[in-house]
């Protein structure tokens, strides 16, 4: 029969306080990553839905023009809701023209519509988008004495 020395117990008798330390502090560390991506992810997720949510107030404000806001130049301005303003500004805009034909009048008028959207975000800053496009609008020509 051979006896195991009090040596031999001691080598195998599991882990280290170091080695389970080690381990803890690994784990720990690899944890705070995790929580750190997942809080970066809900946040960036919650301004993606705040966007996509002013954005969609935005194309539904351009489609009013023409329609219940006259294009025309001036501006005008409204709200949303508490949060939320808008305001239109809509002016001429001048198409350089380089060609070799003289025209006494331009089939089409065309107006820069430029819309502001205000608001606050979660953190209560205020915060603006801008949204710009053209409007074509055939002119008046009566209102001009004709052709």
């Amino acid at each position: 029969m051979q006896r195991f020395g009090l040596t031999n117990l001691k080598q195998s008798s599991g882990f280290t306080l170091i080695e389970v330390i080690a381990a803890f502090t690994i784990l720990s560390m690899t944890f705070m990553v995790i929580l750190e991506i997942l809080s970066n992810s809900s946040a960036n997720t919650m301004k993606s839905s705040e966007r996509t949510h002013i954005s969609l107030l935005a194309q539904s404000k351009m489609d009013e023009v023409g329609i219940t806001i006259p294009v025309e130049e001036g501006m005008v301005s409204g709200e949303f809701d508490d949060k939320r303003s808008w305001e239109i500004l809509i002016e001429p805009f001048d198409v350089p023209y380089e060609g070799n034909v003289e025209m006494s009048y331009a089939p089409v008028e065309l107006f820069k519509v430029t819309l502001d959207i205000h608001w606050l975000d979660g953190h209560k800053e205020n915060r603006t988008a801008t949204f710009t496009t053209l409007r074509a609008m055939t002119p008046d020509f009566e209102a001009r004495g004709g052709l």
